[in-house]
């Protein structure tokens, strides 16, 4: 192929969905499911180890206390979650760390052709503006395109 020709645009195939259970990430399901009916699709929720390591840190609840209650909660709400949409290619994944670390670094793994996550843009503390967003993060270093869902 010539530098000037491009491929033809086919429809994702494998889709990485990010779920944190908020409205946005629910409707970027939603989205995934509804544009991209034949795509194979997994929903990841990363369980955020740095977010245990500061509740350890502060002496609340040990950090392996804290993630195994969060990835509990995460497997009932994701139970919840893909219930409604039975009969549709949707695979899920919990795992432990940094959520846009994983976020990337399992797109690439699962070898996927798109991700598509919520984006919550009014919700920005003063670290999000120093550093930016999940959302914009996983946008600038994945591997593949990313759709954000407001």
């Amino acid at each position: 192929m010539r530098p000037t020709e491009s491929k033809p645009w086919s429809p994702p195939k494998a889709v990485l969905v990010a779920m944190d259970f908020s409205s946005p990430s629910r409707r970027a399901l939603e989205l995934a499911l509804s544009w991209l009916p034949e795509a194979e699709i997994t929903v990841l929720h990363v369980v955020d180890t740095e977010f245990a390591e500061r509740v350890d840190a502060e002496g609340i609840a040990s950090r392996a206390q804290v993630v195994e209650r969060l990835r509990g909660q995460a497997e009932s709400e994701l139970a919840a979650i893909v219930g409604n949409f039975e009969g549709d290619k949707v695979e899920t994944m919990i795992v432990e760390g940094n959520p846009f670390v994983e976020i990337v670094k399992l797109a690439r793994d699962l070898d996927v052709d798109c991700i598509v996550m919520g984006m919550r843009a009014a919700d920005r503390g003063l670290g999000e503006l120093l550093t930016g967003s999940t959302a914009e993060r996983v946008l600038r270093a994945s591997h593949c395109p990313v759709i954000c869902v407001p």
